[in-house]
């Protein structure tokens, strides 16, 4: 099953119930990273989008799995 990924501000979508923020390069950082969050819960950051929701993706499977 395909889910969306839906556009909240210029910077955060939500995925699957999950934030995802995009946090701009700097000088120190010079890769746009993505944050996951859920609630005050912090997943990591992540170097593409698609690892994020990768990562995301994970998580309800292993959540479906000990179910």
């Amino acid at each position: 099953m395909q889910h969306a990924i839906v556009k909240v501000s210029e910077h955060t979508c939500v995925y699957r119930g999950f934030s995802v923020t995009k946090l701009p390069r700097k000088t120190l950082q010079p890769v746009t990273r993505y944050h996951v969050r859920q609630g005050d819960q912090s997943y990591g950051k992540f170097d593409a989008q698609a690892l994020a929701t990768g990562y995301i993706d994970q998580l309800y499977i292993e959540k479906e799995t000990m179910a």
